[in-house]
């Protein structure tokens, strides 16, 4: 084999394990969201539960406008200007970024990509286009249970 011949050889060898290891960076695996689009974390879980609404750290939900995200449960509480206790999920389901309740415009809101959400949890705009869950809520004194 002559070392021109050699060298090419070499060096095609060389660009496809290049190549091979480029692609395999680039590939949608590392970028997706470790959840499924238009998956929650919670959707298998029974939801269920109660917080007292004037103790630390559920306190912001005294207030018309406040809200509560449940890091455990990936469900956000709030309560809206018409006094009215909210529960959905808090992933977006776009990319499963944490949503923030913006009361004054009456809807749930994703920083990450522009997601809107009625309270329902209905899309409003996108990128998501699949629904927050929609959790039950029911208010006795103090007690606000969060249920599906």
């Amino acid at each position: 084999m002559e070392r021109k011949d050699f060298i090419e050889k070499v060096g095609l060898s060389a660009a496809s394990v290049l190549i091979f290891g480029c692609m395999q960076s680039c590939s949608k695996s590392d970028s997706a969201p470790s959840q499924p689009t238009g998956s929650n974390n919670n959707t298998n879980k029974a939801i269920d539960f109660t917080i007292n609404i004037t103790t630390n750290p559920y306190t912001s939900l005294n207030t018309a406008g406040g809200f509560y995200v449940d890091k455990t449960n990936n469900i956000i509480i709030a309560r809206t200007l018409t006094n009215e206790y909210i529960a959905v999920s808090s992933l977006c389901t776009h990319q499963q970024v944490t949503v923030d309740f913006q009361a004054n415009n009456n809807r749930f809101y994703c920083s990450a990509h522009g997601s809107a959400f009625f309270t329902t949890g209905a899309v409003l705009t996108g990128p998501a286009n699949v629904a927050l869950k929609q959790y039950k809520t029911a208010l006795s004194g103090n007690n606000l249970r969060v249920y599906a």
